[in-house]
C-alpha cells in the first residue's frame, strides 16, 4: 500500500496532481484546499500523505497535506452510502469543524453549497455525519469557530464550484471578482448563488 509520496510536482489540476517519484509518475486525486497549497510548488519537490484505494474496478491514489486530513477522509468515506469521490468533494468545501457545526445545526442548506449535492444526497450525508459526531470530534480544531477562511480562499472555492457547474475558469474568475467588489464579506456558497442567479 502507498501511504505517502515524496517527489517532483509535474502537473497541478483542480482535483488531481502528477507527482514523479524516482522516474515514475503517480496521478493523485486531491481536495481543493491542497490545490491551493500547491499552486507555488510546480516543478518543486513535495511530500503528501496518501490513501491507496484498491478495488475490483482498479486503483486510485488520494493525496492529503497532513495525516489528520487523510484520516478524516477515511472516516467520511466509511460512512454508509458515501464513497471516495463524494468524500473528497465534501472535504474540498468543508473542514471537520464546519461539518460538525452543520450537523449540530441540522443545516442541509449549507451542505448543498457543494455542487451536485442536493435533495436525497444531502439528506443522506447529513444523517450519516450526525450519526458519527463522536468520531468527528477528534478531528476538530482547538480554535473551532464559524470562520470559513480568508476572502481569497473563499474566492478560490467559489471559482472551483462555478467550474464544476460548467463555467470556464476565466469567466468564473471574472464573475467572482465582480461579486467580491460589491460584497466583500461573502462566503464561497453565497458568491456562487449570486453568480448563478444574476
Amino acid at each position: 500500500m502507498i501511504a505517502s509520496l515524496r517527489g517532483n510536482l509535474l502537473r497541478l489540476d483542480l482535483d488531481s496532481i502528477l507527482i514523479e517519484v524516482s522516474g515514475v509518475g503517480y496521478e493523485v486525486m486531491i481536495p481543493f484546499p491542497l490545490h491551493l497549497e500547491l499552486r507555488e510548488s510546480i516543478g518543486k519537490e513535495i511530500f503528501i500523505h496518501c490513501f491507496h484505494s484498491i478495488s475490483d474496478r482498479g486503483q486510485k491514489l488520494f493525496g492529503f497535506q497532513t495525516n489528520k486530513d487523510r484520516e478524516l477522509f477515511k472516516l467520511i468515506k466509511s460512512l454508509h452510502g458515501i464513497g471516495e469521490l463524494t468524500a473528497l468533494k465534501i472535504l474540498s468545501f468543508f473542514r471537520a469543524d464546519d461539518l460538525y457545526q452543520i450537523a449540530q445545526a441540522d443545516d442541509r442548506k449549507t451542505l448543498e453549497k457543494i455542487p451536485k449535492v442536493k435533495g436525497k444526497t444531502s439528506e443522506k450525508i447529513l444523517f450519516e455525519i450526525k450519526q458519527n459526531l463522536k468520531k468527528l470530534e477528534s478531528f476538530l480544531q482547538d480554535d473551532s469557530g464559524k470562520d470559513f477562511g480568508p476572502a481569497h480562499v473563499q474566492d478560490d472555492l467559489a471559482i472551483l464550484a462555478l467550474i464544476q457547474l460548467g463555467y470556464d475558469e476565466k469567466t468564473a474568475k471574472r464573475e467572482v471578482d465582480l461579486i467580491r467588489k460589491e460584497s466583500p464579506d461573502l462566503e464561497a456558497g453565497e458568491i456562487v448563488k449570486k453568480v448563478i442567479t444574476k
